[in-house]
């Protein structure tokens, strides 16, 4: 009897850990009341703001690109990013992170400002950061702002709790941390952006989402060596 509650514990350890980090990502809007006597660009501007966050989860980089103003610039955590190092940024934090669920509340709308406060719940399936994967639960709390013109994002402000998102990774990203937000004379590379099919598998990111964290590292790995020689 004892032997085989070992065998049982044992096998449900190796099938949650063979499932690990496999759900799909999801994002949450929490609606705000449209205010009375809100013009229509409220709700258009509104959506707009929405549809980056929406564009990032789906890893839709084309989408992504279409929203962005040619000339986008953000700012925040230490951080200025042009719009490919932006969008090269995103594709590597949504290529490292597995099971994403982000929620959006409590968004301010004022013009052509969209301001809206965000929980980003993920597990760290890879390097990112400096720091390898370990499969940490992390729970990332921010508020972002984008100014909307046109249908397209101009710029984008972001407060984000990095210090604490780095302490839950641990390891390098600490460095990492330091390097951008201490003020250390050392270069580090910007973010490159990958093409538009990057984590998008048959034309399905879902699929991506899918694979163990293992598989995952290793369409990575493949992906950027594929792409290197390409470029040669």
């Amino acid at each position: 009897m004892k032997m085989k509650s070992i065998l049982s514990i044992a096998i449900v350890f190796l099938l949650s850990v063979n499932t690990y980090g496999q759900k799909l990502a999801t994002l949450v809007v929490n609606e705000t009341p449209v205010q009375n006597n809100s013009s229509s660009s409220y709700t258009d501007n509104k959506n707009t703001a929405i549809a980056v966050s929406r564009a990032i989860l789906e890893a839709d980089w084309k989408k992504l690109d279409d929203l962005l103003d040619v000339n986008f610039t953000y700012t925040g955590d230490g951080y200025v990013f042009t719009k490919d190092q932006y969008i090269g940024f995103m594709q590597d934090m949504r290529s490292a992170f597995s099971d994403f669920e982000m929620t959006l509340d409590k968004a301010v709308v004022e013009n052509d400002l969209v301001s809206i406060k965000f929980i980003s719940r993920a597990v760290n399936t890879g390097k990112f950061m400096g720091a390898p994967a370990n499969k940490k639960h992390l729970e990332v709390n921010g508020i972002f702002m984008r100014k909307i013109k046109d249908g397209k994002v101009m710029q984008e402000w972001q407060t984000t709790d990095l210090l604490g998102t780095m302490t839950q990774i641990g390891g390098g990203s600490l460095f990492f941390y330091s390097v951008f937000v201490g003020g250390f004379n050392v270069k580090t590379k910007p973010p490159v952006r990958k093409p538009n099919d990057f984590l998008n598998i048959d034309g399905n990111a879902d699929k991506f989402d899918k694979m163990t964290a293992k598989e995952k590292n290793k369409y990575i790995k493949k992906y950027k060596k594929d792409l290197k020689k390409k470029s040669k």
